[in-house]
């Protein structure tokens, strides 16, 4: 039953954010609006892989996705065509998710800082003057040769669906298992048998690799970056903001929390921009404090009291 309802839950949402990425356009003409909505989605998913499921935050998450607009722009500077390009993306993210695997020897605050920690070294990395004959430096990264916009939505839609599924299919799995009981305790986890270094590290990876298809798309998608943009740590509190917000570990919750919460970055971005970052700092500690269930928590608590 619990399986075909994760299965029944991700249907819906699917169809729902793919009708709100191909009709929204028609009453909303800001079409970066709705594919950059989408994006930040499938990096909340992503997150919500590696900190609803096991627990652990990565500060420095967004570090995946910094390295998934470069990886294909370096791909393409060393000679690579844009397929191989995409490919040589994926692959050194992976290379460097597993480098990172190490970090999980921390616990708790401490894990948080030492990815935020790794972050910070690859950002200085890539726009380091020894990297510009890679990266480009502080001019910028440019995939211009490739730009097409129209397949870059589409490409967006599939991977959404896909990693909503996938969240689907692992909390319906005895993987998905495994990893709340991580989650719950780690010595409890493996007093029951369970590998939690494998388990915690195929999440992980998993993790990092939703955020690196992200980033080349986003990359993809918007020609033209600089380092400061995609290795925005700004935008990586954002997402753990919709994620906590949402409920972490739900299906729904990181859906939720992201169409809520963009929109208003959205209005803020526009209206009262130099209040955002203030507006979004509150409200995550606001969110800590007296909402660390996320609206999903909330709302099944008290449909749990009502029946």
């Amino acid at each position: 039953m619990k399986f075909n309802q994760n299965y029944l839950i991700s249907l819906g949402l699917s169809a729902f954010l793919l009708a709100l990425m191909f009709l929204g356009p028609m009453v909303y003409i800001n079409k970066a609006f709705f594919f950059d909505l989408i994006i930040f989605v499938i990096l909340a998913i992503g997150l919500n892989i590696i900190y609803g499921l096991t627990g652990y935050l990565p500060f420095g998450y967004i570090v995946f996705f910094g390295f998934g607009a470069y990886g294909v722009y370096i791909g393409m500077r060393i000679g690579l065509g844009p397929a191989e390009a995409f490919l040589f993306d994926y692959l050194i993210t992976f290379i460097l998710a597993v480098v990172l695997l190490p970090l999980f020897r921390l616990r708790s605050h401490y894990f948080a800082i030492a990815t935020l920690a790794a972050f910070e070294g690859m950002f200085y990395l890539v726009g380091s003057p020894t990297m510009s004959k890679y990266t480009s430096g502080a001019l910028g990264a440019s995939l211009v040769p490739i730009y097409n916009p129209s397949l870059t939505y589409i490409l967006a839609a599939v991977f959404l669906v896909f990693t909503m599924f996938l969240l689907a299919w692992i909390k319906s799995s005895p993987y998905g298992l495994s990893l709340r009981a991580i989650k719950d305790s780690v010595i409890s986890a493996e007093l029951d048998g369970i590998n939690v270094p494998t388990a915690r590290g195929i999440a992980w990876i998993i993790s990092a690799m939703i955020a690196s298809v992200a980033g080349s798309l986003y990359g993809w998608y918007s020609s033209f970056f600089y380092p400061e943009t995609v290795f925005n740590l700004t935008l990586g509190i954002y997402i753990i903001a919709f994620v906590l917000f949402g409920g972490a570990g739900t299906l729904i919750g990181p859906v939720i929390g992201t169409l809520i919460l963009y929109s208003i970055y959205q209005y803020f971005s526009i209206s009262y921009s130099f209040y955002l970052e203030l507006f979004f700092g509150i409200l995550l500690i606001l969110i800590v404090l007296f909402m660390p269930e996320g609206i999903i928590g909330i709302l099944s608590r008290r449909l749990k009291k009502s029946l």
